[in-house]
């Protein structure tokens, strides 16, 4: 959960106030037992269960709930499933995964993905753990709530207000203040307040403004900023010392009329102003542009001649029960001249211009990111299935199995219990393999520079490679997920460790999958350690091993799904290495090594 920039400011405690817990877990009997516990230790809590996870949202909106906690592995959905479905619904109530799946894995997904807390089932302790989790985590979220009532006054000022810490770092902004500067508020909170001064201003408030602040507690007087663009801003400050060694700025631009104008007509969205009867008043450059009318026939137009989903009654209801100065967001659908229609994201606000009601629709083209959705949304159906199989009803009885044959080497000697150990290790590498692409569908990317060598150099130490060799000849930054981007590489040098070897090579048929888990260390080193080599090409990089190398004839089919000569793979390997190079926008491919062997070109990389 984000945190708002005064929950230092804010005491909290729960005192006599009654902490409502929704409690999903499709364990029926284990449902009820939290439930019992935490209205045990919390006996100012009241719990409710629900054991389909599908309908936990609708319980939510049918009651006043202060937290969620949460199993994670259900069938049906998954606690990280119901937690975006949860915040979907616009809810940001705490969130608590609470679950037997435990491992350093799942709790970093859960984390990343914006879970509040992580706690694993185990007995009385977990459960002391889970209550005293819910107890603070519902006293900083209505500390939250008390926060934002507060903040709400500071968002309907005109004037840019600014929230500074000690160590000069922007908390809070208001619309305004951002506005005024070219910025989201996003963009500003949690930067340094240096970065909208330039140098000449920022030596003066060091050595004049601050020192004075300091001392009398407040200092007013007149500086100029800098906008998102660079331009200079005159400002009027006022600045007032808080008690953390903080300040609140007040900020407001001496040629503000002019700058408004300037944002109205160079933003790249488009900006329509409209009455309360949907009449169209005013409209930016970008509206002509985008829509292909003139500004003259524009103004002559209604809202719902404009956007295909506009209702013209429910809209004037909507208008009319609009908060002034309260911006909204929801999405349409704008139709051009030429009748052709593109969606769009609308952020509209209601204003009192000069005594008259305004409404200003600032509406952004999200035609890309509505294409990368749906795409994600079908790749997501595709996975869920098989996913959801895995990792609910394949695991737990391999682990029987495992177990089970384990006791039985002990009682029995038999000539039959290595090759059923053996099967059953294939198993499991199977589905870590198809787990490994359900969550290159599941979880978000996060693009950012990262060193290839270094990563590569990682990767290699995650692999059983025996005596076999690394090069690495590659230098600089990609522009890339530095987790799947690690994947790739030990799929490869997993892949040269199965099939690279330098001892007797196999014949064509025998070429099979480049790839995949599994121990590949003894059948390695039977046949010679292989050499493996990370080069750099013109756009990309490459991974060549010294080995019998791959059939021209087969080199096609390498990458699909199955696709494998050999037992101890799953023959997913490869597939997963081209799922990673498209997640990132590369090519791969796979061509004969200068050794003779294979080698795999990962090329339209960008630079980092």
């Amino acid at each position: 959960m984000a945190t708002h920039p005064l929950n230092d400011l804010v005491p909290f405690a729960t005192g006599d106030r009654r902490i409502d817990v929704l409690v999903v877990d499709d364990d029926e009997q284990f449902a009820a037992m939290t439930a019992r516990f935490l209205d045990a230790e919390l006996p100012d809590a009241r719990t409710t269960t629900v054991t389909d996870p599908r309908t936990a949202v609708g319980t939510l909106r049918d009651g006043a709930f202060d937290c969620i906690v949460s199993d994670f592995e259900m069938p049906s959905l998954s606690g990280l499933e119901l937690l975006e479905r949860v915040r979907d619904a616009g809810m940001e109530i705490p969130f608590v995964l609470f679950t037997a799946a435990g491992s350093e894995e799942v709790a970093s997904r859960a984390i990343s993905r914006g879970v509040d807390e992580y706690v694993q089932k185990g007995g009385r302790e977990s459960c002391l753990v889970l209550a005293n989790a819910v107890e603070q985590l519902v006293a900083k979220h209505w500390a939250e709530q008390e926060a934002r009532r507060g903040y709400l006054a500071l968002d309907s000022i005109d004037e840019g207000i600014g929230i500074v810490d000690a160590e000069g770092i922007l908390r809070y902004v208001n619309e305004a203040y951002a506005s005024m500067h070219g910025y989201d508020r996003d963009a500003l909170v949690g930067e340094h307040w240096e970065q909208l001064y330039p140098d000449d201003e920022i030596d003066r408030f060091h050595g004049e403004v601050l020192p004075e602040l300091s001392v009398a507690g407040s200092w007013r007087g007149v500086s100029t900023g800098l906008a998102s663009d660079g331009e200079r801003l005159p400002q009027r400050l006022v600045l007032t010392r808080m008690p953390d060694g903080g300040h609140v700025c007040v900020s407001q631009e001496t040629d503000r009329r002019d700058r408004i104008e300037a944002v109205f007509e160079l933003t790249p969205d488009i900006v329509v102003i409209h009455d309360a009867e949907g009449r169209i008043v005013d409209a930016n450059r970008q509206a002509c542009a985008k829509l292909g009318y003139d500004r003259e026939e524009l103004l002559g137009m209604t809202v719902w001649d404009l956007d295909v989903n506009a209702d013209p009654d429910r809209a004037r209801d909507f208008w009319r029960e609009l908060p002034i100065d309260t911006p909204r967001r929801f999405e349409g659908r704008l139709e051009r001249a030429d009748g052709s229609t593109f969606p769009v994201e609308i952020h509209l606000i209601r204003l009192e211009i000069a005594g008259e009601e305004r409404f200003v629709a600032i509406d952004r083209d999200i035609t890309e990111r509505k294409a990368r959705e749906e795409e994600l949304v079908r790749k997501n159906e595709r996975l869920e299935e098989f996913s959801s199989v895995v990792s609910h009803d394949l695991r737990n009885p391999l682990q029987v199995a495992q177990g089970r044959i384990e006791l039985l080497a002990e009682d029995v000697d038999s000539e039959h219990v290595p090759d059923i150990q053996r099967a059953l290790d294939r198993m499991e590498t199977l589905i870590d393999d198809l787990l490994t692409i359900a969550r290159q569908g599941e979880d978000a990317m996060a693009f950012e520079p990262v060193d290839v060598a270094a990563v590569a150099t990682e990767a290699w130490g995650t692999v059983e490679t025996g005596a076999a060799s690394l090069t690495v000849d590659v230098e600089g930054r990609i522009e890339a997920d530095r987790d799947q981007l690690r994947q790739l590489f030990e799929n490869l040098f997993r892949n040269a460790m199965e099939h690279g070897s330098t001892g007797d090579q196999p014949q064509s048929g025998d070429a099979g999958e480049h790839g995949s888990t599994g121990d590949q260390s003894d059948d390695a080193a039977g046949r010679g350690a292989p050499d493996v080599t990370v080069g750099t090409l013109p756009d990309g990089f490459y991974v060549a091993d010294d080995g019998p190398g791959i059939p021209t004839d087969e080199r096609g089919s390498v990458f699909d799904p199955g696709y494998s000569t050999s037992s101890e793979g799953s023959g997913l390997g490869l597939n997963i290495v081209s799922s990673v190079a498209d997640a990132h926008g590369w090519d791969v491919s796979v061509t004969e090594s200068d050794a003779g062997g294979a080698r795999f070109e990962i090329t339209g990389v960008e630079n980092g």
